[in-house]
């Protein structure tokens, strides 16, 4: 097959498009996401229904036209079937269900992934139908309406459940009452406003953004990590309302032209949520962002905030000394603070003093000295430090280490006799070394003073209503490591319900690195080292990365795989850990498969003389060929096939296998049965014809579960049949029970 892919090579075949055309829909693909279809239309070039019915016909597939005033008639629970937004993002949606099939029409009928989701998703079988771009966006916009963002005027009735309370200043009604300055009084405004706040905390959102649009202001809540758009007000509202964001936080309303910054509270449910409020002036308008800080929430145990037993220990011995300083790094959300709050709680007691110095003061703790540093009036954390140095703390923190004389000072006052915890932004544990240093930190200071860090992150938790079990894919263990994923790990996925909005996640839980400051590292500090020698060392000494936290973690339930890879990047293994034995890495994979266990008939058991090929390592490979049209299929096949020890050959169609049969001779062929250009069937026909082909075994991947079938499947000349979707392990069994049994009767 040309580069022009299966349905380029197609169309051109058919006569639809030539060469120019295709290259010129194909680039148009990478500026404006789209099927080949839809850009071939967008250019002129084709018909979009055209090109679906071709794309159908090739593939032995229905096609579905979708015609506005004649809308197909689904029904609810149909509709039920899938979440919106799987829908969307994958291109798929419901049509119908018959018995324990469900149709479903698809825009990519390629993408085999999309019917194992829907599979996944449903526990039915799938048939697909083929439908344009355009229509799938039409029916979509029907079936599910986007509900994410909500008209204006559906709020003008609704009561709000919270109340802003304003800033003591008054700064604003000094400025000159212009007509802006009027409507902001008017209570819809206010009622407007108060209803975004108190949606946001009832959502548990930590932050709220309202942004100037060219046509509209829109509002997004951050929940879990990730902003949602929720709310779309019309762009004649738009000053009225964001000037009522600065009154409440007591801002000037008259200048437009600068960034400020400013706070207020909200009463929610009988509660005060602390606001944060900032604004940014953008191409359409200023920019608010509010950040919500409840200071009633309750503070965790240390262990139950994430640590795993060995960091938990090494954690509680940090904050049983006397002195030396601990530091929380991570980005911003990454939930520093609540750690840090979690840390001075846990040695809070009447004989200790403990003071903070905090901008803002987010969570309020009975029996801690909380001081709020006010850098505009004069109070900036180092000097509030020095301050608080002569309190006779028994425990200090400082919410953030931002520059040279802060970090000077928290330093050489946790050489000095004090605890000291503080935060700063760095991406893991062994860089924040690098940071202090570049903040012109002497080496000697940092390596007496430090205790230990923590690197950390918060990753997303599968929702437990709707969470099922869920192996870890062939794409995940190649991008993970198969030696780094637990054999006995629970991975689970939330699947989408109604109590988490049908996204599968709720909630966050956080990940960490935690690095001790022992003897070899002090010596590296001191001596200057890289950052990587730090890390190699931390290494050596039990340090768990960060990936591999969130790999336990993941084994666990408590997060999934692709959160982890979303939220960090992998690192390396120890050059001591590498995982170069491939037999290692065969049963590491072989009982990840195995999650959902299935009973193997007696013929999949390998025999004696597989088992003793497979152990001489100067054996020559047997060579499978691997006939599949779809490439998530292939690729998982062939992975695990590797791992088992053969060499793996892949065709994309029938008369492509073919070709490489006579040209290669493979031992063994797996073969689709629906493919195009030559199925499965011909193909076996042709390869049995020919007598010099008579060694090569044969099995056939299928849906089909009549016992006509299987009886046309091996009078074709077909050894076994096997069916979809494919369990890895039974399918290497089978493979390696098929070549046993033929190299018997060739002995």
């Amino acid at each position: 097959m040309s580069s022009h892919g299966f349905v380029g090579d197609l169309l051109i075949r058919k006569g639809l498009v030539d060469e120019a055309a295709l290259a010129r829909a194909t680039e148009s693909q990478t500026s404006q996401p789209s099927t080949l279809g839809r850009a071939l239309a967008r250019l002129g070039l084709a018909d979009e229904s055209d090109v679906a019915i071709a794309t159908a016909t090739a593939l032995h597939l229905p096609f579905f036209e979708y015609v506005e005033d004649q809308p197909p008639q689904i029904g609810e629970a149909v509709v039920a079937l899938l979440p919106a937004e799987f829908c969307r993002k994958r291109g798929v949606l419901p049509l119908a269900v018959e018995g324990n099939v469900v149709k479903v029409a698809v825009t990519d009928p390629l993408d085999d992934s999309v019917i194992q989701d829907v599979k996944f998703r449903t526990g039915k079988k799938t048939s697909a139908i083929v439908m344009t771009q355009s229509g799938f966006e039409r029916l979509c916009a029907r079936l599910y309406p986007q509900d994410a963002t909500v008209a204006y005027d559906m709020l003008e009735a609704a009561a709000p459940a919270g109340e802003v309370e304003l800033s003591d200043t008054d700064e604003w009604e000094l400025v000159d009452p212009a007509k802006v300055a009027k409507d902001v009084k008017l209570p819809p405004i206010i009622r407007l406003v108060n209803l975004i706040l108190s949606d946001a905390a009832s959502a548990g959102a930590s932050d709220v953004h309202v942004e100037p649009q060219e046509k509209n202001l829109q509002v997004r809540q951050r929940v879990d990590g990730l902003l949602r758009d929720v709310l779309t007000i019309p762009h004649h509202l738009q000053d009225q309302t964001i000037s009522r964001f600065k009154i409440m936080s007591g801002m000037d309303i008259a200048e437009r032209r600068k960034p400020q910054d400013g706070r207020s509270r909200l009463r929610f449910n009988g509660r005060r949520i602390e606001l944060r409020v900032s604004t940014l002036p953008t191409q359409f308008g200023e920019k608010v962002v509010i950040r919500l800080l409840n200071s009633d929430q309750a503070i965790l145990p240390i262990d139950q905030i994430g640590f795993e037993p060995q960091p938990l220990k090494v954690m509680k011995s940090f904050l049983s000394r006397q002195q030396g300083m601990i530091l929380v790094t991570g980005p911003t959300g990454s939930g520093k603070t609540s750690t840090l709050y979690t840390a001075l709680n846990s040695i809070k007691s009447s004989s200790n003093n403990i003071i903070t110095l905090e901008d803002p003061i987010e969570f309020q703790l009975p029996g801690v000295n909380q001081t709020q540093v006010n850098p505009k009036a004069g109070a900036p954390t180092a000097s509030g430090l020095r301050s608080t140095l002569r309190q006779d703390p028994n425990g200090n923190l400082a919410g953030e280490i931002r520059g040279h004389e802060t970090a000077e000072i928290a330093l050489r006052a946790a050489l000095t006799g004090h605890l000291l915890l503080s935060t700063l932004h760095t991406n893991d544990a062994p860089g924040t070394i690098t940071r202090l240093i570049d903040l012109e930190m002497a080496p000697f200071l940092v390596a007496s003073s430090l205790l230990g860090i923590v690197a950390q992150r918060l990753v997303r938790r599968p929702c437990p209503s709707c969470a099922v079990p869920h192996p870890p894919t062939a794409e995940q263990i190649e991008r993970v490591g198969a030696s780094r994923l637990r054999a006995d790990g629970k991975f689970v996925v939330g699947q989408g319900c109604d109590k988490c909005g049908g996204l599968g996640v709720k909630g966050r839980v956080a990940i960490h690195e935690l690095l001790e400051i022992n003897n070899e590292i002090r010596d590296l500090i001191t001596g200057r080292a890289s950052e990587q020698a730090i890390r190699a060392a931390a290494r050596r000494s039990g340090m768990r990365t960060l990936f591999e936290d969130g790999l336990e973690k993941a084994a666990q339930g408590l997060t999934t795989i692709d959160e982890v890879l979303r939220v960090v990047s992998r690192d390396e293994p120890l050059a001591a850990a590498a995982e170069s034995p491939t037999t290692a890495v065969s049963v590491a994979v072989e009982r990840l498969v195995a999650a959902a266990p299935v009973a193997q008939p007696a013929a999949s058991q390998p025999s004696a003389v597989v088992e003793a090929e497979i152990a001489d390592p100067n054996a020559p490979k047997r060579r499978v060929l691997v006939v599949e049209d779809s490439p998530t299929i292939s690729s998982v096949v062939k992975y695990f096939l590797e791992l088992e020890g053969f060499e793996v050959l892949l065709a994309n169609n029938g008369r492509v296998g073919l070709e490489t049969v006579i040209a290669q001779h493979p031992d063994f062929i797996v073969s689709d049965l629906h493919m195009p250009d030559m199925d499965g069937m011909e193909m076996v026909r042709t390869i049995r014809a020919d007598p010099s082909l008579a060694d090569v075994r044969i099995l056939m991947l299928t849906s089909e579960t009549s016992v006509d079938f299987e009886a046309e499947v091996l009078a074709a000349g077909a050894d076994d049949y096997i069916l979809k979707p494919v369990e890895p392990r039974r399918l290497a069994a089978r493979v390696k029970a098929l070549l046993a049994r033929s190299r018997s009767r060739a002995a």
